[in-house]
């Protein structure tokens, strides 16, 4: 037993000699980690809202579909524009765009309908993992009377949502 004791201790003196012959100076560093965040707003992503237009109705009709949705980089500020290709005229507010629907076989039957939005068309980015509503689901809408004096068809317009920043 005292011939181990001597031989660990003898093993232990060399394991602590052959280290020192090894060990280095200590060195350090810096390394710089730098980010840099784009100015950027995704595409604006949603659609199509769908009218279901029954003649005899005597309320007005609402859109159903996917709300238009945009994310931009926070506190990036931007505009937004609406432009109906059958409408008179354009949006840049929250005032609702006037378009018409136009029957898509070719007569001159078209049908006026109000499209609304969700937010101001101006602002700074977000900064959210959830992109901010433009335009609700529900946001297109007939009129009774509108709807009350459509002709049987297939309807269609584009509004075109464009945003700068």
């Amino acid at each position: 037993m005292k011939k181990s004791l001597v031989i660990l201790a003898a093993m232990a003196l060399v394991i602590a000699m052959v280290g020192g012959v090894f060990a280095a100076d200590a060195k350090s560093g810096d390394v710089a980690v730098n980010a840099s965040v784009s100015v950027k707003c995704n595409d604006i992503a949603g659609g199509p809202l769908d009218l279901a237009i029954d003649p005899s109705t005597t309320s007005a009709v609402a859109s159903t579909g996917t709300a238009a949705t945009v994310q931009c980089t926070r506190t990036t500020p931007f505009t937004v524009t609406a432009d109906s290709l059958n409408g008179v005229g354009g949006a840049t507010g929250t005032s609702p765009l006037t378009g018409a629907l136009k029957d898509t076989v070719g007569s001159n039957s078209n049908i006026p309908y109000t499209l609304a939005f969700t937010t101001s068309f101006t602002g700074a980015g977000f900064g959210s993992a959830t992109p901010t509503e433009l335009v609700a689901a529900t946001a297109a809408s007939v009129t009774a009377a509108a709807a009350q004096a459509s002709q049987a068809g297939t309807y269609q317009d584009t509004v075109t949502l464009t945003i700068s920043y």
